[in-house]
């Protein structure tokens, strides 16, 4: 349960938080209740279709999984929902300015206050772009939390067993815990209404789908990296919930302005009506304050050392002993025919392991590859519950598709089988050798 939490949770959170963020500063066509219906119809608009989408690529992933790479799709999207990020900020800190010039010029507090409900020339843009930016933040994180639950669920597992039971218990509560820090991230940009903890939460979103991209770039050899600049990408890559923290440092901070300003409500009035005010406005602030650190803490917690715990290091199988004949590495069929995952090794003329993994998908049909892809390298494959897992990202393969070029899938090799064995060609491993010598 634990697991399906942290996973979820580390997947969905910082496009929460964002989302939530993105909905406080969607402004409003004007005061009273049509004014409001406006910013609400958009608001709806982005979440059906960011949801809308999700379904529908999980659908196709699960029904033909072979007509869609996740590289592709990333390739279009990722950009797309940087620059609508973007721009989004940019239109709020020229609406900002322009809901200034006209207030009243010796009203300070006010003036400091971004204010959604007072109409300006080009809200309609700043709802459109919000909307459109909140579909497609959704669309980058949903789907990856939905494989989630199709793979957890897939495999012939026994829904009512205690560990699916669990695992449903525990993705559940992941989607309950972040859709309450979206609104918690709503609610505190509300109380210290201004924009900066929404740029920041933002700024950090774009940073990650920037990196995803790079990655992206870099898998396809559309751009060369060197080997510091990559280093660093790897690793924000790889420990990316250092955003999510960034996000949620940022909200803490309002935290701690909303429980400060707890304290210096006067709790003593003119008279009684006064006085219980206050008292009522300061205990509202501090719930708000503790809620929020609440909530903010289960979702460090989860997104740390839950995952930590989820995914602890993972020692692959050892190879598996192979034959050499004439220019082939040879492997007997009946060694390889049971439906589980297969590891073997070859040492190249220049002394570089290159690593293979071969899997029965169903007869003779056999999915086999480098135990390395082009996203994440050579970290390598496991199996796990029937599955087969990337070591690196964790991601499920799809068996059916092992042999196939694309996404996280393993990198496809020429192989033959023929008389009880399975060859392949000693001239393909020795020109795979510099993917694992890296």
């Amino acid at each position: 349960m634990l697991q399906q939490m942290s996973e979820a949770t580390l997947t969905l959170l910082l496009t929460m938080l964002a989302v939530g963020a993105a909905i406080r500063f969607m402004p409003a066509a004007g005061h009273g209740r049509r004014g409001k219906k406006a910013r609400q119809l958009a608001v709806w608009f982005g979440i059906a279709a960011g949801a809308i989408a999700s379904v529908a690529l999980t659908i196709i992933n699960v029904e033909a999984p072979k007509s869609v790479n996740r590289q592709t799709v990333g390739l279009y999207t990722l950009p797309i929902a940087v620059v609508l990020a973007l721009i989004f900020l940019s239109l709020l800190a020229l609406r900002s300015r322009r809901v200034r010039s006209l207030l009243p010029t010796g009203d300070a507090e006010a003036r400091a206050q971004f204010s959604t409900e007072t109409p300006v020339p080009g809200d309609a843009l700043v709802r459109l772009v919000g909307a459109l930016f909140i579909a497609f933040a959704l669309f980058r994180s949903v789907p990856t939390a939905l494989n989630q639950a199709v793979m957890m669920l897939s495999g012939g597992v026994e829904i009512y067993s205690t560990q699916a039971v669990l695992a449903i218990v525990g993705y559940g509560l992941a989607w309950v815990l972040v859709c309450f820090l979206a609104w918690v991230s709503y609610r505190l940009c509300a109380w210290n209404n201004r924009v900066w903890p929404a740029a920041c939460i933002l700024c950090s979103l774009v940073l990650n789908h920037s990196l995803l991209f790079v990655r992206i770039l870099k898998a396809k050899r559309w751009i060369t990296v060197s080997k510091g600049a990559w280093n660093t990408i790897s690793w924000f890559i790889n420990n990316e919930a250092v955003f999510t923290i960034v996000a949620a440092l940022a909200l803490g901070v309002v935290v701690a302005l909303t429980w400060h300003a707890s304290r210096s409500i006067p709790t003593v009035g003119a008279n009684p009506a006064e006085g219980r005010l206050g008292r009522a406005r300061s205990r509202l602030y501090k719930s708000m304050a503790g809620t929020a650190a609440v909530g903010y803490l289960c979702g460090a917690l989860l997104i740390t050392v839950g995952v930590a715990i989820g995914s602890q290091e993972v020692e692959l199988s050892a190879p598996e002993a192979h034959s050499v004949v004439d220019d082939q590495v040879s492997v007997n069929l009946a060694d390889i025919s049971d439906g589980h995952l297969h590891r073997f090794e070859y040492t190249t003329s220049t002394g570089v392991k290159v690593r293979f993994i071969v899997i029965q998908k169903s007869g003779s049909s056999f999915g086999v590859g480098l135990d390395a892809c082009e996203i994440c390298g050579p970290t390598g494959y496991y199996e796990k519950d029937g599955k087969v897992i990337c070591k690196l990202c964790e991601v499920a393969m799809n068996i059916a598709t092992i042999g196939f070029k694309g996404g996280c899938n393993p990198i496809p090799i020429e192989y033959k089988v023929s008389n009880g064995t399975l060859t392949v060609p000693i001239s393909v491993l020795e020109a795979s050798a510099p993917i694992f010598a890296k």
